[in-house]
């Protein structure tokens, strides 16, 4: 069976969300809570490429997810969703979360805005990847 953990950086980016965007707060967290009950979506997760874009979803999707290339070519599995929802109302969120295949775990490192671009030298990049170091140092 698939798990989501939410990671206490990412509730805080949560708490953070909330003090100036509490409707992208609430989707955000129900989105989660919709995710961590279901085993169909969790399952999704990992289908690289899934779901296609808020104007052209693939049947049924709600939401997209896809490898961060730029962590992924460095041995980080890392990924990103975006919730259509929430684009289509114009805020642009993306849950980061790491996929532990051996467990069949899904690790939510952050919640953050697009606009950080994934950028390697980001901050945001470089708190995520501080997380994931410290989920293989803890044997995740």
């Amino acid at each position: 069976m698939y798990e989501l953990i939410v990671g206490d950086d990412a509730s805080d980016d949560l708490e953070k969300i909330l003090a100036i965007n509490p409707t992208a707060a609430y989707r955000l967290a129900v989105l989660l809570q919709e995710l961590e009950g279901s085993q169909e979506l969790l399952e999704k997760l990992s289908w690289d490429q899934y779901g296609g874009k808020p104007h052209l979803p693939e049947v049924g999707a709600t939401f997209s997810v896809s490898k961060i290339y730029s962590l992924y070519r460095r041995g980080k599995n890392i990924w990103r969703l975006r919730d259509f929802e929430l684009s289509r109302d114009g805020f642009e969120y993306r849950i980061i979360y790491a996929y532990i295949a051996s467990k069949d775990l899904y690790f939510v490192l952050a919640v953050v805005e697009r606009a950080f671009d994934y950028d390697p030298k980001h901050p945001v990049t470089q708190r995520v990847l501080d997380a994931y170091q410290k989920l293989e140092a803890d044997g995740w």
